[in-house]
């Protein structure tokens, strides 16, 4: 394989890691911006359930249970 040959794939293969990296990355800041969106809503499921379970945030049994 000449030089050229070679420069031309190991370009390729460096523009090919950089577009991975580049989308690893994205994907990651989806990943966050959807655990933040939806915090509030597991955390109102989490507390609906401990109520309909009898349970408090302590671990207790609510009164009258």
């Amino acid at each position: 394989m000449t030089t050229e040959g070679t420069r031309i794939l190991r370009n390729g293969f460096y523009a090919s890691i950089g577009f991975g990296v580049l989308a690893f990355q994205k994907v990651q800041i989806r990943r966050r911006e959807l655990e933040t969106n939806l915090k509030p809503q597991v955390d109102a499921v989490s507390r609906h359930l401990r109520v309909v379970t009898g349970h408090t945030a302590g671990g207790d049994k609510a009164p009258g249970r």
